[in-house]
């Protein structure tokens, strides 16, 4: 009697105990997953650029101009100086207009003039009838006559100076001098650097999409490095955000950079340069840009968002907006700029010498959006548990067969709790004699079931629920004996 007892217990232990497995591996088990965990983010940015009132140059310090000439207008935070010859607003004044003006606002200046560090025979040439907007007169006379008295174009010259004195600000139209200044706060320059850095420091976050290629047009093996002299080529898509990561090392080991085709308004691309081996100081040497011009320039940011000194000292032209909100951008190459400048300052060249090139008239003109984040792989099953094919159906599980004996049959229905096994089958009871004592079964791992290819925790939890009829199929067999 107590024999029976102990099988009794046994039996609906081990049966317990294997459902519990199998469903519990519905849940957890690994090979479970479908897919890796996915850890990633999607960044809206919009247009980086927004809240500049469509100044092509802005910085939210002191800037010198000191060659050649910006086709577009221009807004400083702070003071500003020039070199012998600058023209501003070649081909546009813009289109942001003070309350009350006549015309657009062509050079903004929210500090003031500073004469001392510029050029002292520097003549700066507002053109296009543009206006100006100085903060802060101070050291400065805003004339609208000649010494003759005679009425005639505005200059901006130094306290006492006369009107064909240098150094000067020389406007092509007669601006009322009242409307010149002392006027400030048109812009506000902390709030919008400040978002231009929040923007920075999240086009930061954005994972590479753009893979690096060689001459040849075949993936670099290592994409994190880039020999020196290289000859890079780029594909873009068409329809999403492009993303480029780059050290500043691997930017001026760039000879040439190829794109594939050209970068578009649905399918812009951001250059992500990374500054901080240098400290975030970076002397840039400028690739040959292939394959693009202006006209794709209002699609190509490039992105400094940890760089405080950008220097470019040599090269070709950059197509594209410079996006520097920490940084001090100097420029003293005479190839050009086709794009936007946003810096924390600007220096266009010395106010003496040298030749900074000019600044073409493209503005930024895309919405940016990318994705952040990483996609976890999801873990293989341990090598130790058996893996069915998909032609055994069937639950595999630990307890060794029994030499001599041969495999199990079907397993009676819970429905027919009366039917007495085959002859055949492990565990039958011949008449007249006890029962034979089995080992109690435990599973080393969960229980596996044939690959479906559907990754599906409902396939578990069926076969559970046929272990379970099974089970208790064995234990009412068990009892009805134990009762009699």
């Amino acid at each position: 009697m107590k024999k029976i007892r102990r099988r009794f217990a046994s039996a609906v232990g081990g049966a317990c105990a294997a459902v519990l497995a199998l469903t519990g591996a519905a849940v957890l088990h690994p090979g479970v997953a479908a897919a890796g965990t996915i850890m990633q983010t999607t960044l809206s940015i919009g247009n980086p650029v927004d809240g500049n009132h469509g100044f092509g140059v802005i910085s939210e310090g002191d800037m010198m101009l000191g060659s050649t000439e910006t086709e577009g207008n221009v807004a400083v935070g702070g003071d500003l100086s020039y070199g012998a010859n600058y023209n501003v607003s070649l081909h546009t004044t813009g289109s942001f207009t003070a309350p009350g003006d006549a015309e657009p606002t062509a050079l903004l200046i929210e500090g003031a003039v500073d004469y001392p560090d510029g050029n002292p025979a520097g003549v700066l040439r507002v053109l296009n009838n543009g206006y100006v907007k100085i903060g802060d007169l101070s050291g400065s006379d805003v004339l609208t006559e000649d010494s003759n008295g005679a009425s005639v174009n505005t200059r901006v010259v130094a306290t006492g100076a006369a009107y064909d004195s240098v150094p000067r600000i020389e406007l092509s139209t007669r601006q009322p001098a009242a409307s010149v200044g002392p006027v400030s706060g048109l812009l506000d320059f902390a709030s919008l650097f400040a978002r231009y850095r929040e923007r920075s420091s999240t086009l930061a976050r954005c994972n590479s999409t753009v893979q690096l290629l060689d001459a040849s047009g075949d993936p670099l093996a290592d994409q994190s490095t880039v020999p020196p002299g290289s000859n890079i080529r780029i594909s873009l898509a068409t329809d999403r955000t492009n993303v480029l990561r780059l050290t500043g090392a691997m930017l001026n080991n760039i000879s040439t950079l190829t794109f594939l085709n050209r970068p578009t308004t649905s399918g812009p691309l951001v250059i992500v340069v990374d500054t901080t081996a240098g400290g975030g100081s970076f002397a840039w040497n400028t690739p040959t840009m292939a394959g693009v011009t202006g006209s794709d320039a209002p699609y190509i940011l490039w992105n400094y968002p940890d760089a405080t000194s950008v220097t470019l000292t040599t090269g070709d032209s950059i197509e594209g907006t410079i996006y520097a909100p920490r940084a001090h951008l100097s420029d003293l190459i005479p190839s050009n700029i086709e794009g936007d400048v946003i810096a924390n300052r600007f220096t266009a060249g010395p106010p003496v010498g040298g030749n900074a090139g000019e600044i073409h008239e493209f503005p930024f003109d895309a919405d940016l959006e990318c994705v952040t984040g990483t996609v976890e792989p999801t873990p293989e099953p341990s090598p130790t548990c058996p893996t069915p094919t998909a032609t055994e159906p069937g639950v595999s599980t630990t307890t060794p067969s029994t030499p001599g004996v041969t495999q199990p049959g079907p397993t009676p229905s819970a429905s027919q709790p009366g039917a007495t096994p085959s002859t055949t089958q492990p565990g039958a009871t011949p008449p007249g004699t006890a029962p034979p004592r089995e080992p109690t079964p435990k599973p080393t791992c969960p229980p596996q079931l044939a690959d479906t290819g559907s990754g599906s925790a409902p396939v578990y939890l069926a076969a559970a629920a046929a272990l379970l009829t099974a089970a208790v199929g064995g234990v009412l067999l068990l009892w009805r004996r134990f009762k009699g």
